[in-house]
Order: structure tokens, then sequence, then C-alpha cells
């Protein structure tokens, strides 16, 4: 991957702790961790994710992922999640179909 820019921040030892035990549950660096979670911010559409992400995206639309696992993918709260879907337009998959009710 070729850098445009470089920017340094400060953490402090407890945010750069956690950031290094998600990155290694995640076997990724503490750089693209950041990177992704800037994309999945600042993203204007979900075509523009990245793919992991985009395939989460889809599950979670399918009804194959929670919201709480979509939002772990995308580097987010779940309370930041539903914001993102929100200003997205995006609704919540149902979790049953007209059909599912003549079983019940």
């Amino acid at each position: 991957m070729t850098h445009d820019a470089t920017l340094h921040i400060k953490l402090d030892r407890a945010t750069d702790a956690k950031l290094k035990k998600l990155a290694y549950s995640r076997e990724m660096s503490k750089g693209q961790l950041v990177r992704d979670a800037i994309v999945a911010c600042y993203q204007m559409l979900p075509d523009e994710l990245p793919v992991f992400q985009r395939q989460a995206f889809s599950a979670y639309q399918g009804g194959f992922i929670s919201l709480g696992k979509l939002a772990k993918v995308m580097g987010m709260h779940v309370l930041e999640m539903r914001r993102w879907l929100d200003e997205r337009g995006i609704v919540p998959p149902t979790g049953y179909k007209d059909e599912d009710v003549a079983h019940a």
C-alpha cells in the first residue's frame, strides 16, 4: 500500500494497549486498524468500503449477522454504527418475513 500522507497522533497508554489488543485479535497492525476505522467513519457510501467491511455489511443486510457484529467489523461502537446507518438511510433488516407468521 502506498501512502500519500503521514499522520502522527499521541495516545494515552490505556488507548494504545486497547488498540494493540484489538489489532492482535484481528491479525492486523495498529496502523491498519486506525486506517480502517477512519475509512469506516468517513465513507459516504457503503459501496466504497473495504471488501471485508462490504461483506459484513451485506451479511448484516441479509440478516446473517447482528448489528453488534457489524459494528465490530466496522471498528465502531454499536451506537455509532446505528448513527452511521441512519445517516445513510439504511433500514435495519427485520427479524421475520410475512410468511413466517403462518408458521408461528
